[in-house]
C-alpha cells in the first residue's frame, strides 16, 4: 500500500504535465514547499482541478510515488474570489506568490511562512474593493515582503551603521542592498574615498534612504500584517519603499 498523508496547502502554480496531468507547487503546513503531480487535472470532468487553482487554499492528501508524489485528494477552503475577480489585486497577490515560491526552498515545512502567505492572502481577498488601488497594493505587497525576509532570517541591518556599528541616526543614510544593512553618511564618505564609480561612487547597490523610510521599514518588520490597512503612507513615500524592497530582493537568492 502506497504512503499517504493529509495537510492544509496554499497552492501556489499549476503547470501543463504530461498529456492529461498537471504539476502542482503547493505550500503545505506540514511538509513546506511541495511540486506534486495531479493526475488527470486536465480532463473537463477532473474533480480535483476546480480544488487546485492557483492562490487558493485547502486541504490535499499526499501520496507517495517513485518519482513525484502525487495528489491523491483535495478539498477546496477558500477560492480568494475576491483576489481574483479584481485585476489589481490578482496582481499583487501574483507577485507575492511569486516572491515567496523564488526564496523559499522546497520541502523544508515553517508554519510561520504558511500563517504569513494564508494571513496575507485574508486580509488581501478582505480588503474593501471601493478602496483598493495601487498604492494600497503596493503597501501591502512591501508589508509581506519585509516580513518574509524577516521570517527567512534576511531582514538587513536598520539600527545600526554595518561599516562603524554607530547607532542611526536622523540624517543622510543609504541602503546597501547587496550586504543588506544602512551606512551612515560618515562611513559612505569614506567609502566613496576608497572606491570609485561612474555614478560619484555611490553604485546600484547603495540607495539614499530617508528617515521616513527606515521608520516605515522598522514598523513594518515589528508589526503585524493587520497593521497594514492601518497605516495613511503618501505615494511618494510608497514609491522610495518600493524601490528599497525590490532592490534589496534582487540581491537575494
Amino acid at each position: 500500500m502506497e504512503a499517504t498523508k493529509n495537510t492544509a496547502a496554499i497552492v501556489l502554480n499549476r503547470q501543463p504535465y504530461r498529456e492529461s496531468d498537471s504539476l502542482i507547487t503547493v505550500y503545505t503546513l506540514d511538509y513546506g514547499k511541495l511540486s506534486l503531480v495531479a493526475r488527470g487535472a486536465k480532463k473537463l470532468r477532473s474533480k480535483l482541478a476546480g480544488h487546485l487553482e492557483p492562490i487558493s487554499r485547502g486541504d490535499i492528501m499526499i501520496i507517495a510515488g517513485r518519482g513525484f508524489d502525487y495528489v491523491g485528494g483535495a478539498s477546496s477552503v477558500t477560492a480568494y474570489q475576491n483576489i481574483k475577480s479584481d485585476l489589481n489585486k490578482l496582481f499583487f497577490a501574483g507577485r507575492a506568490v511569486r516572491i515567496f515560491s523564488r526564496l523559499v526552498k522546497d520541502n523544508q515545512a515553517d508554519s510561520g511562512l504558511f500563517f504569513l502567505l494564508s494571513g496575507w492572502l485574508d486580509l488581501l481577498d478582505a480588503y474593501p474593493a471601493a478602496e483598493f488601488s495601487r498604492w494600497s497594493g503596493e503597501l501591502l505587497f512591501n508589508f509581506f515582503a519585509i516580513r518574509l525576509l524577516g521570517e527567512l532570517g534576511y531582514n538587513p541591518q536598520m539600527t545600526e551603521c554595518l561599516d562603524c556599528h554607530r547607532i542611526i541616526v536622523a540624517g543622510h543614510n543609504y541602503f546597501d542592498l547587496k550586504n543588506g544593512g544602512l551606512v551612515d553618511e560618515e562611513c559612505f564618505k569614506l567609502r566613496q574615498r576608497e572606491f570609485t564609480s561612474s555614478d560619484g561612487g555611490q553604485g546600484i547597490e547603495l540607495l539614499t534612504i530617508s528617515d521616513d523610510c527606515i521608520k516605515l521599514w522598522r514598523f513594518m518588520a515589528n508589526n503585524s500584517l493587520e497593521n497594514a490597512i492601518k497605516l495613511k503612507i503618501n505615494q511618494k513615500l510608497i514609491k522610495e519603499l518600493s524601490n528599497s524592497v525590490n532592490g534589496f530582493l534582487d540581491f537575494r537568492d
